[in-house]
């Protein structure tokens, strides 16, 4: 598990910056790791969620078993804009909203950000904020993963 900055293009601490400054004291944001089909490294952790795990050993295993299925999320991505809603544009980011914790990724190209935040947090100011931090035009399509990934 190597830092954000090493996996993606852009600039993961101008990011994890931007998301903390716009949901005020940062408190409700755990975790930002940047991620591709092949690679994905922590760049923020939170002390609230590595109390959740015995070690860094631990946290690092669960980490990787998340990371596993990032090759779905760019699937789904190619599903959605290529075959489903094609007038649409591509993926920005998809948010799974559960009891006590809400699950966001942030696409760009091949690239993602995922973050995780409490529930009631405010997911389209954590993703503006990425956008103001790396990229104006988010978005991935299908043509993300066969342009520079691997065969998932």
């Amino acid at each position: 598990m190597s830092g954000g900055d090493e996996v993606v293009s852009f600039d993961v601490d101008a990011a994890t910056a931007a998301i903390r400054d716009a949901l005020d004291d940062g408190s409700d944001l755990h975790v930002v790791a940047a991620f591709t089909p092949d690679a994905y490294g922590i760049a923020y952790c939170d002390e609230f969620t590595r109390s959740f795990y015995a070690d860094d050993e631990e946290m690092t295993g669960h980490f990787d078993r998340i990371h596993r299925y990032a090759g779905i999320d760019f699937s789904e991505i190619g599903l959605f804009v290529d075959e489903l809603f094609p007038v649409a544009g591509g993926v920005e980011y998809v948010a799974t909203g559960m009891e006590h914790l809400t699950i966001v990724r942030v696409y760009t190209e091949s690239e993602g950000l995922l973050l995780t935040l409490d529930p009631g947090a405010d997911v389209t100011t954590a993703v503006e904020a990425v956008r103001g931090a790396i990229d104006p035009d988010l978005g991935a399509t299908g043509d993300a993963l066969s342009s520079s990934g691997p065969d998932l």
